[in-house]
């Protein structure tokens, strides 16, 4: 009775949810589908193509993730949130857009000049190159209106683009690879060119509606904004993208695609931790203001044992993991996913940090973190792929993110002996003792890799436990949740 009554008193409380809080809600479930679609085509490509062909996928990959920062500098992003406050938007998206398509064009035309450095750099064709820049000028149209839309709260509009846009590109992409012979190549021009088709109509729409390209104000108000903020962005992309483009020149491209299948697989925690955070960042900015330290950091151990269990619980399942989404080519990429998943958690808990950064606006001690991991990581990388190959890549990263971690939690300490005195947000002893507890046991559970009965047997007693504890992790999300729907 108490399960049915529970389901049936359900759409009473969804109904009874202000409309941020349900949008806040169907953005979650929506990144899930989204993020969830890729991650399900994971088996049809590593399948589709060979592990050379998924190496030159995966590093264009990261080098398109790179190069758009610098043609579009990220307007699309918190610049173009906190421009909607201070001015009309139609007119703001159409100034923003301009000054993104100077930059786009300037980065064409520098590559036309200097293609043949570009690809010694980069080792991508010219005509991978010249499509991944062009597309680039129309990418942002609609960036623009997600986020002009989830500013507005208004969910159902982005849920339905953004899942159409990736199921028709997802389609696409796999029928160009299957009916052709050079699946490498065609998977990269589907998957480049068919979200920048889909982008053109929002890229007319929002000149049409904002009726300008340039606005002297406007320009120097997100170039002030945004352009000190770019070392960040960059940092952070080198930091998660460059260990692909590292052993693609140092060890090859297969190597790349196994390594690249290790971060596929693991995107599923990515997912779990990015929108566990998206819900709980705006939750700590009002606890911040309240200055209801102790809530948070209570609040923000608890959460930190659940990730950290499912980080340990999917460890020891990875084998299986990897089996399920690929063929036996890759399923070395076992040995990856220890470094890889830790470094999902260190990523995860930095956001802790960082968010008290934000919320007393302290950006550039950031840019200085950022910057100082993505240049160790490089080296660092430099230095071991040629001597261990490429599985030296996950640890270096995972060093990295630790190094970072802690950066960012003498930062935090700093930002708050200025603004809050000795006052303590966390309880870094216990967040200490949760974070060496699991990394022992993620790195213990290895052990359990060919025990497949071992495994079972535990998976039912963490499930058990799930069970016997559910009323404890409800009441941490219901905090979270319940406080953000009064705050609305």
């Amino acid at each position: 009775m108490k399960v049915s009554g529970a389901v049936l008193s359900f759409p009473k409380t969804y109904n009874k949810m202000s409309k941020p809080v349900k949008a806040s809600v169907w953005f979650m479930v929506g990144s899930f589908l989204q993020k969830g679609i890729s991650f399900l085509t994971i088996p049809i490509f590593t399948r589709l193509l060979s592990t050379e062909e998924y190496g030159i996928v995966s590093v264009y990959t990261a080098w398109s993730s790179i190069l758009v920062i610098f043609a579009t500098l990220n307007l699309s992003g918190g610049v173009y949130n906190r421009g909607l406050l201070k001015y009309e938007e139609n007119k703001f998206t159409a100034s923003l857009q301009g000054l993104s398509t100077v930059f786009a064009i300037s980065l064409l035309l520098i590559y036309l000049i200097f293609h043949n450095s570009f690809y010694e750099f980069t080792k991508l064709s010219h005509t991978l190159m010249l499509t991944m820049l062009i597309c680039f000028i129309f990418l942002p149209g609609i960036n623009f209106w997600y986020v002009g839309q989830r500013f507005k709260f208004e969910y159902k509009n982005v849920i339905t683009v953004s899942i159409f846009s990736t199921i028709l590109t997802t389609v696409v992409t796999i029928a160009a690879v299957y009916f052709s012979e050079n699946r490498g190549f065609m998977n990269i021009l589907a998957m480049t060119i068919m979200p920048a088709l889909i982008a053109v109509p929002f890229y007319l729409k929002n000149f049409l509606k904002g009726k300008r390209f340039f606005d002297k104000e406007i320009w120097k108000y997100a170039l002030v904004f945004n352009l000190p903020l770019v070392p960040h962005y960059l940092s952070n992309l080198v930091l998660s993208q460059s260990d692909r483009i590292m052993i693609n020149n140092l060890a090859g491209s297969s190597y790349a695609a196994i390594y690249s299948v290790a971060y596929s697989v693991a995107m599923i925690m990515i997912i779990l931790c990015d929108s566990i955070n998206a819900s709980l960042t705006p939750w700590r900015y009002q606890k911040l203001e309240q200055k209801e330290y102790k809530e948070i950091g209570d609040a923000s151990q608890k959460i930190l044992i659940l990730i950290g269990s499912i980080i340990v619980l999917f460890n020891i399942f990875a084998p299986e993991i990897i089996r399920l989404f690929t063929p036996p080519s890759y399923h070395e990429a076992i040995w990856v996913i220890p470094p890889i998943i830790l470094s999902v958690y260190f990523i995860f808990l930095y956001s802790f940090f960082s968010n008290v950064e934000f919320y007393f606006m302290k950006t550039k001690f950031m840019m200085l973190a950022s910057v100082a991991a993505a240049a160790l990581n490089i080296l660092l990388n430099y230095i071991f792929i040629p001597i261990y190959g490429y599985l030296a890549a996950g640890y270096t990263t995972l060093f990295c993110y630790v190094i970072f971690t802690i950066a960012h939690f003498g930062f935090m300490k700093k930002v708050c002996k200025e603004n809050i005195g000795d006052s303590q947000i966390y309880d870094m002893k216990k967040i200490l003792l949760i974070t060496l507890a699991i990394c022992f046991l993620t790195a213990a559970s290895t052990l359990l890799y060919n025990l497949i009965m071992v495994k079972f047997i535990l998976l039912a007693i963490i499930l058990i436990l799930i069970v016997v504890m559910r009323n404890k992790i409800t009441n941490v999300i219901r905090k979270v949740v319940g406080k953000r729907e009064k705050e609305y």
